[in-house]
């Protein structure tokens, strides 16, 4: 019997390696055994960061309730900033335990790392969010619209607006409508969730980059990459955007570009590429002539440019398909329609923000300027350098063409956001130039080989604890910041009232958020038309809307209007009503203007007029037969409910 051929027989001891010392003092070299297969899994970096997120996540989300922790205390805020003190000395204890074993244990405790980290961001939001039920900023601004969004999606699973619930929505749907679906089946009101939603999903955007990026680069790499990239964007108000955000750039490299390991398969491609249209397309629209330069090339490049175009019609026909189910019912009804683009018309202060982050003089800003001079250096070396290379020249391209649009009409297309998606392109590759060029530069100056034992596993937790501190001064809440600072959005989270007019725990004694009286109006509402009516409302506060899933007649706020409200046109249609001053033609009229009926009217009291905005009613116009009046409640409001039949 050939020698390989032997086996050990079960239950005995295992068969010594032919060749071996029979007892003349030479050791006898014993097969290895196979480790279990859970634990060869968890070698893979990729099964490291998900169950070690896994396992942290929920305590992560507990921890702050079991601390008590105040937010606006020091001690309060301490707990994340110690957890991670604690997290980066421990990675560097275990480099230094298994230092002679760095090499097959590198990937696993790197991917274990990311997986912490993902689990630390959400500790830290949720200590910063810990006494409230609101997200960070509140309901303030496009916060209140996106919490109306998701109470809408609560009602209904269909493409709709936030607030004019009879037209399609013009906003990416996926977060929102993944909050109201969640709160539908749990019989929670949405806006309770949109405080955890933030959380999570921020979180989720880490351990997701890493998994991405692990996909195109080595596992200590792609931890680099995640955790810079909350030195860039990592609102959580736009938890949404800096998932998208962290999703497009490795997205475009793997589905477009040509890494070393291949360019992904065109369905998980156009999967992926359709739910960043549903999650945000603005990071789309700001790339797109960076997108068909990347396309261009990468087909002139191809060996079977047949095979590389259809790749890339495939991949489009693939996103249009998962993304139609918001995109069709959007352009039939513009097409149908019209619309009237307003949005876009907000004079944001970043506008007049730096376009250049890589010239800022900080850490960021010198990553970034690396990342500039390694695009420029290895465009033509380095396979990740030409599609970053791509994105930051497409998206200034847009930013330049939007600037001279801006000049022109006023209109912006929010080419200001842009920045933060050339920040995280170029930090991303300040993070892959170093790894390149960083051993060959220290051979030079220091004139030794290698860099010293541990030098890279610590550069590496610096970065992360460095990053993680700026993140948590950042958003801690400060009732003395300015409401457009994270510092500010963190304190409006603790500040904003409850519908019935209580506070959160954390309240200062004399928060300056005034209460809008929702739960009179609903009470007054139920009075007249019964529990669980929703009336077709005009509402002076949007923040009705994110209570309540009532249809509204149009918003409070020109500028955050979708196209297709053409809300210059609808208040023109409300100034023609109020101007009806004989009572019954005026209950006529508001049942059939240009937009359909009103039900409900929730206007604000000034001196003897009732107001919308900049429109006025007289108290005369709401006939008793038709409308029932509820006047005096809190914060000068007053409701005027049409009666049913009527």
């Amino acid at each position: 019997m050939p020698h390989d051929a032997v086996r050990p027989v079960r239950g005995s001891a295992p068969a010594p390696v032919p060749g071996a010392a029979r007892g003349d003092g030479a050791s006898v070299r014993w097969p290895r055994r196979t480790p279990p297969r859970a634990v060869r899994a968890f070698r893979r970096p990729e099964v490291a960061a998900v169950v070690s997120w896994a396992v942290l996540l929920p305590v992560a989300m507990s921890l702050p309730s079991w601390a008590r922790a105040d937010p606006f205390t020091p001690r309060g805020t301490i707990l994340p900033l110690a957890l991670m003190g604690m997290l980066a000395a421990g990675g560097l204890a275990a480099c230094a335990l298994t230092r002679g074993r760095w090499r097959p244990l590198r990937d696993p405790l790197a991917g274990a790392a990311a997986g912490a980290l993902a689990a630390w961001v959400a500790l830290m939001l949720r200590t910063m969010l810990h006494g409230t039920p609101f997200g960070f900023a509140g309901l303030a601004g496009d916060m209140g619209r996106l919490t109306a969004l998701a109470t809408r999606y609560s009602a209904t699973a269909a493409s709709a607006d936030g607030i004019v619930a009879d037209v399609p929505g013009e906003y990416p749907p996926l977060y929102p409508w993944l909050i109201g679906r969640t709160a539908a089946l749990a019989d929670v009101p949405a806006w309770r969730l949109l405080g955890e939603a933030e959380v999570l999903t921020v979180s989720a955007a880490v351990l997701v980059s890493f998994l991405l990026w692990r996909r195109l680069v080595g596992a200590p790499v792609a931890l680099a990459v995640a955790a810079a990239g909350l030195a860039v964007f990592a609102d959580p108000r736009k938890a949404y955007e800096v998932i998208a955000l962290f999703v497009f750039v490795p997205w475009v490299l793997a589905a477009i570009g040509t890494p070393p390991r291949g360019r992904w398969h065109w369905l998980p491609a156009g999967l992926l590429g359709g739910l960043l249209v549903l999650t945000y397309q603005g990071y789309l629209l700001w790339a797109s002539l960076g997108l068909v330069a990347l396309a261009a090339l990468t087909w002139r490049a191809a060996e079977d440019r047949r095979a590389c175009l259809l790749h890339l019609v495939k991949l489009t026909l693939v996103a249009a398909a998962v993304s139609a189910w918001y995109l069709v019912p959007y352009a039939w009804t513009l097409a149908r329609d019209g619309g009237q683009l307003v949005a876009d018309l907000y004079r944001a202060p970043a506008i007049d923000e730096n376009p250049f982050p890589f010239t800022a003089m900080t850490p960021p800003g010198v990553l970034e300027a690396i990342g500039l001079a390694g695009l420029l250096w290895y465009r033509r070396t380095a396979w990740w350098a030409a599609p970053l290379l791509c994105l930051v020249a497409g998206t200034y391209a847009y930013r330049v063409i939007g600037m001279v649009r801006f000049a022109v009409t006023g209109h912006t297309g929010l080419f200001y956001h842009s920045t933060r998606m050339v920040g995280l392109a170029l930090i991303v590759a300040g993070v892959l130039t170093i790894v390149r060029a960083g051993p060959g530069l220290a051979r030079r100056l220091a004139g030794r080989p290698a860099a010293p034992a541990g030098f890279a596993a610590t550069a590496l937790a610096v970065l992360i604890a460095w990053t993680g501190a700026v993140y948590w001064q950042a958003w801690k809440p400060d009732p003395g910041a300015a409401r457009t600072s994270p510092g500010g959005y963190a304190a409006r989270a603790h500040t904003e009232p409850l519908p019935d007019g209580r506070r959160p725990r954390y309240a200062p004694a004399r928060p300056e958020v005034p209460w809008f009286p929702v739960t009179p109006i609903r009470n007054a509402v139920a009075s007249v038309l019964g529990p669980g009516a929703a009336p077709r409302t005009l509402s002076y506060d949007e923040r009705l809307f994110s209570y309540l899933p009532w249809p509204g007649y149009t918003t409070a706020d020109r500028t955050s209007a979708s196209s297709l409200v053409r809300w210059d046109e609808r208040r023109a249609a409300l100034a023609r009503l109020a101007a009806v001053t004989d009572p019954a033609a005026f209950s006529r009229a508001a049942a059939r203007t240009a937009f359909g009926r009103i039900d409900l009217f929730v206007l604000r009291t000034e001196g003897g007029s009732w107001t919308w905005g900049d429109i006025r009613f007289a108290p005369r116009q709401f006939d008793p037969a038709a409308f029932a009046v509820i006047p005096g409640l809190p914060e000068n409001t007053v409701v005027a409910i049409r009666r049913p039949g009527r």
